[in-house]
Order: C-alpha cells, then sequence, then structure tokens
C-alpha cells in the first residue's frame, strides 16, 4: 500500500511539472503585428428606437494591431453587424398597414487598444477598448393621411462617436495563430435609437 501511494504521489507531482510546462510557449517578438478576424451574433440592448423593432443579428470585426510591448497592443478596428427586423412585432402592432420588412447595419471603426494578461501563456485573457464612430444605415416607414404624416418608426442614416470595452481569452495554437473569444460592449454617443449594443464573437488571431 505505502509503495502504491508512492508511486501515486510520485504520478502526481510529474503531471503536475507538466502541466505546470505545458501551457508555457516562446515569447513572441514585442514589435509584432497580428490580424484579427472574428465573427459572431450582435444584440441590441437600450432605446426603444432600435430594440422595439430590430432584433439580433450577425456581426463581423477586423482588426489589425501592432505589438509596443509583450502585453500591449494597438491599432485600427473594423466591424459591422445587421439587425434583423422583428415583422411579427409590427404585424401586431399594426395588422392592417402594408407589411415592410427593413434590416438595418451598423458599422463600426476606430482605434483599439489591447492588453494582454500573463502573456506566453497557451491561454491568455485580455481586454481591450476602441473609439471611434458608429454609423447606422437607417430605415423609415411614413405614412401620408388626411391629417399628417403618420411615423411607425425611423431610424436615420447618421455616424456618431462610440466606445468599446471587450474581455475574451486567447488560446495560443503556435506563436503566429491563435484562437480568441470575447464578449464586448459599445455605446453610441446622443444616438437616441441606437445606445448600448452588445456581441459574442470568436475568430483567429494571425501573427506576422
Amino acid at each position: 500500500m505505502r509503495k502504491r501511494n508512492a508511486v501515486t504521489v510520485l504520478l502526481l507531482l510529474a503531471a503536475m511539472q507538466c502541466a505546470a510546462q505545458s501551457p508555457m510557449l516562446p515569447p513572441s517578438p514585442v514589435r509584432n503585428q497580428s490580424i484579427v478576424v472574428l465573427g459572431g451574433w450582435s444584440w441590441p440592448v437600450s432605446h426603444d428606437g432600435l430594440t422595439k423593432y430590430w432584433g439580433s443579428g450577425p456581426a463581423l470585426t477586423v482588426e489589425v494591431l501592432k505589438g509596443i510591448s509583450p502585453a500591449v497592443s494597438l491599432g485600427f478596428d473594423l466591424e459591422g453587424a445587421a439587425y434583423w427586423f422583428r415583422g411579427p412585432v409590427f404585424a401586431a402592432a399594426y395588422p392592417s398597414l402594408p407589411f415592410k420588412n427593413p434590416s438595418v447595419a451598423q458599422i463600426i471603426a476606430g482605434v483599439v487598444g489591447r492588453f494582454t494578461m500573463m502573456s506566453g501563456r497557451k491561454i491568455v485573457p485580455y481586454i481591450g477598448g476602441m473609439i471611434g464612430f458608429s454609423h447606422m444605415t437607417g430605415a423609415e416607414y411614413i405614412q401620408q393621411t388626411d391629417s399628417g404624416h403618420v411615423t411607425y418608426f425611423n431610424m436615420p442614416f447618421q455616424t456618431r462617436l462610440a466606445a468599446s470595452i471587450y474581455g475574451g481569452l486567447e488560446y495560443r495554437l503556435s506563436r503566429s495563430l491563435a484562437i480568441d473569444a470575447e464578449a464586448r460592449a459599445l455605446y453610441v454617443n446622443d444616438d437616441p435609437n441606437v445606445g448600448v449594443t452588445t456581441v459574442l464573437r470568436a475568430g483567429l488571431r494571425f501573427t506576422i
């Protein structure tokens, strides 16, 4: 029994040593460049102008980053999201109206910063932020009646200042390839229709 326990302890110690060593990868060059491509799903979460008749939809993100230290990267961010029109909700509210089904798109561009914690590990958490501009493609439904115009919805074409924060995990497959998974919240400033949107996304990071 003592011999078996001793062997078990040795095996556990060996496994712990392997586990402590296996997550480490050779450090990446400080001034590396990377391209991050993420796909996911976006939800509008505030302001009735968007949430009343539009629901969640697909999202795509492309980031170009340059490392300025082992943990910090700066770069540019381009995002797009589509929000599907909630036709049954509109039809229930106005059953006698001719049906319209206009999806809207949100395009975001800005500068982004990313801070990677525990750099050098195989699985590392990171946080980041973006400041830039958000543009909505817009949609409207206005009818002329005997008493004047009646507006059922009006999502104007406009561009506003926007900022976002995000956090996620990076799983490094090699020094040049990693899988990223993250959650992001975006705030659009001074927009009565959009407000806050969120997105869950995942994809690949290619390091040059």
